[in-house]
């Protein structure tokens, strides 16, 4: 299973995003450079991590304008951090691999010029015991162009990471879900210093300041594809100037054998250095059948004083559906035995009719099957959805092709390749047993009187969904409360007990806890001490709440809560009236009974 956390300035699948993001914003330093930086990064099941990266490359300290930015080969280290570990270890990750795009701005004097370096993540082990590790990761940035309308200074800011991930098992199998296999976005921490390098832009090399401007466009050729007789569709051309002097634009036309069928319109005069106009191209069906002509921009620059764009077109008598669909192969990731993976399939009618669906079927149906199908005619520009489930039958890799039977005039059947793995039980489940200290306190709103609060949580929580379950056992407490009887105060003592009602539930999902669980309070005992003696009032085997009462706490905002390492929960909840606890109950019942009772709990996981 893949998860998407989509959330381009924040995000990463443990410490090694940052080591890909630091590794792709380094292009080049004549003298070596290093940055380190700090990313805020998602993990599942643990939430949000800080991750420190080093960044080191080579950058020249003077760039050429003709020449540009050339390719550089990046490296960087990142350091994992021991919660980022133990998120990967719980489901059996011992090898970390994948790749990553990295995004940078280039800041000239002119312009920013945006980034993407693609990086491959070395396979590094993830250790066993304890303690932080370091991943390394590694590309080569693109070179890129310049124009003497950069002169000047010049750096390159780190901006974000996408990180695509798939961590390893002993066996080579995908770790269970969900760190197996994920992608997710990384966040340079704000306030930071992020630029990589800096240098100068100077003129300069064949063609630097004797070529005062260039023109480029942005395609080489526009098709229209199928157009309906009577209708029309339009298409932009962008003409760049990325010379650093003025660029003229003395004229733009059409030419050739169906020039009658395609309109221009512009607004390019002159553009300045790194300025761009706009095209706007109709063509105009009226007649059945191909049709072309060339658009040919006439321009002063003395390299390339005419540029041309080949257009073409197809008239169509008759409307006609095209059906697109959104992945050709559609993978399930790795689940365990007996889980279930679910996917969505769109298809996309991108033609001028509807689109009429026959059939949605499976070559073998064994592991997967269609959950669900609102495929049967489709609109021009509109879409359906078909429901996909991947099943875990049985251990190891399977797969199967979805054929989609459509009267699309070109494809009257399109196929997507279905695949998945299951997991073997023995390289390590799905769940993950925790058993838990309870140190804390609750505060009763109707006395202001706080009770100590200790005892057991063994929950077991599902690694895949964060779902968990667990059987609460509270020790025995006591609390103090002033009673008024017989024309005297006096300070009694209740002893308090929990009895549970079911188990406890909740989630444990990005590093927040939360959990629900309901109890009896009870009183068993309750004495007074009245010349050196504690003389019972009341309470007995059968006092307690007339209702369970419902317990709910979770991790308090900005708080993590770690699997292996704990935390911090709080939360609040309702006490009812007391009953059977004799002649004083509705005294007692005054001691606890009250609405917005706060609790405050630290979970320490129990070492084996």
């Amino acid at each position: 299973m893949t998860t998407t956390f989509n959330a381009r300035r924040t995000r990463l699948g443990a410490a090694v995003a940052g080591t890909i993001l630091m590794t792709a914003h380094t292009m080049a330093l004549a003298e070596p450079v290093t940055l380190d930086l700090e990313l805020r990064c998602p993990f599942p099941l643990i939430g949000e991590q800080p991750i420190q990266a080093r960044i080191t490359a080579d950058y020249p300290a003077e760039i050429t304008a003709s020449e540009g930015v050339p390719a550089i080969t990046v490296d960087t280290i990142t350091v994992v951090n021991e919660p980022s570990r133990q998120g990967l270890s719980l489901l059996g990750a011992v090898t970390v691999t994948g790749t990553a795009q990295s995004f940078t701005t280039i800041s000239t004097t002119a312009r920013d010029i945006e980034s993407t370096v693609d990086l491959t993540v070395e396979p590094s082990p993830v250790p066993s015991t304890p303690g932080e590790f370091e991943v390394a990761a590694g590309g080569v940035a693109d070179p890129v162009a310049l124009t003497d309308g950069d002169v000047g200074p010049g750096q390159v800011t780190v901006d974000d990471l996408i990180l695509s991930l798939r961590n390893l098992r002993a066996d080579g199998t995908l770790a269970g879900m969900p760190v197996g296999e994920f992608t997710t976005d990384c966040e340079v921490v704000a306030g930071q210093d992020n630029v990589l390098a800096s240098f100068d832009i100077v003129d300069g090399g064949p063609g630097g300041g004797g070529d005062p401007a260039n023109v480029a466009v942005d395609v080489e050729a526009v098709d229209f594809g199928n157009v309906q007789l009577g209708l029309s569709e339009q298409r932009s051309v962008t003409v760049t100037n990325d010379g650093g002097g003025i660029l003229a634009i003395n004229g733009v036309t059409v030419s050739g054998a169906n020039a009658d069928a395609f309109i221009q319109t512009n607004d390019c005069t002159t553009l300045a250095s790194a300025e761009s106009c706009t095209i706007d191209v109709t063509f105009a069906a009226g007649s059945e059948g191909a049709q072309a002509a060339v658009l040919s921009i006439e321009t002063d620059d003395p390299d390339s004083g005419v540029v041309t764009v080949d257009l073409s077109g197809n008239g169509q008598l008759e409307p006609e559906a095209d059906i697109e669909v959104s992945d050709d192969e559609l993978g399930f990731g790795a689940i365990d035995l007996g889980v279930t993976s679910d996917r969505t399939l769109t298809i996309n009618n991108v033609g001028s009719a509807a689109l009429n669906i026959s059939d949605v079927s499976l070559q073998t149906g064994g592991d997967f099957s269609v959950l669900s199908n609102d495929c049967s005619t489709v609109a021009p520009a509109s879409s359906c959805a078909v429901g996909l489930r991947f099943t875990g039958n049985a251990v190891g890799a399977s797969s199967d092709v979805l054929t989609i039977t459509s009267d699309d005039p070109d494809e009257a059947a399109v196929t997507v390749d279905l695949s998945g793995q299951v997991n073997d039980d023995d390289t390590g489940g799905s769940t993950l047993d925790i058993k838990l200290d309870v140190d804390g306190s609750t505060t009763l709103t109707s006395t202001g009187n706080t009770l100590p609060l200790t005892g057991v949580i063994d929950s077991v929580v599902d690694l895949a969904t964060g779902m968990l379950t667990a059987e609460l056992h509270l020790d025995p407490t006591s609390g103090t409360f002033q009673v008024s009887k017989w024309f005297r105060k006096l300070t009694a003592t209740a002893e308090v007990e929990f009895e549970n009602v079911g188990e406890a539930t909740g989630t444990l999902i990005n590093g927040k806890l939360t959990t629900s669980a309901q109890a009896y309070v009870k009183v068993p005992r309750v004495t007074v001490n009245l010349f050196g003696l504690k003389l019972p009032i009341g309470g007995g085997a059968e006092c307690r709440t007339a209702e369970p009462v419902s317990f709910t706490v979770a991790s308090p905002d900005g708080e993590t809560f770690l699997p292996l390492g704990g935390g911090t929960v709080t939360g609040s909840y309702d006490l009812t009236a007391l009953e059977n606890c004799g002649a004083l109950t509705s005294v007692l019942s005054n001691f606890l009974e009250g609405d917005d009772n706060t609790i405050n709990l630290t979970l320490t996981p129990v070492q084996p």
